[in-house]
């Protein structure tokens, strides 16, 4: 996902946390609000249907290029061919997409700095086993219907 992100805006994408160690504008950034968020009531830990609520911003030296790059960001990824691409390569389906807004940070190691992003929600099956072994039986342990008088 990060890869057809930086294919779209040809920025670099990192994650939020590395804001301030980037000095080359325009860049992408993303952070995870919300995720593993089951679909169905039913999905456990290991298996089923999940959401993601994922934060990406443009930051840019000029309001017009991160207006721009946003909004191609957004525009992309809502696109039928991307999220046919996404569902087939990466397994992730794109549900939605807020409206980019301007968006703000402070202390930031740039002097003058444009801001804009929009939240994207995804849905993603995951299926994973666990390498602990699964309790069959216990010894020494006896278990009777009866209850206790």
């Amino acid at each position: 996902m990060l890869k057809v992100v930086s294919q779209i805006t040809d920025c670099k994408v990192v994650p939020n946390e590395q804001v301030a160690q980037i000095s080359k504008l325009p860049f992408v950034t993303y952070y995870p609000l919300t995720f593993d968020d089951p679909v169905f009531s039913d999905a456990t830990a290991n298996d089923g249907l999940f959401e993601a609520v994922i934060s990406l911003d443009v930051f840019a030296d000029t309001l017009s290029v991160g207006m721009q790059k946003c909004g191609d960001l957004r525009t992309y990824l809502l696109d039928l061919y991307t999220r046919q691409l996404l569902r087939r390569d990466a397994r992730i389906t794109v549900r939605s997409a807020t409206t980019p807004q301007s968006r703000s940070v402070t202390d930031l190691p740039f002097k003058a700095v444009h801001h804009h992003g929009f939240d994207l929600t995804i849905q993603y099956h995951r299926q994973y086993t666990s390498p602990i072994d699964t309790i069959s039986g216990v010894s020494d342990i006896s278990i009777s219907n009866k209850e206790d008088e």
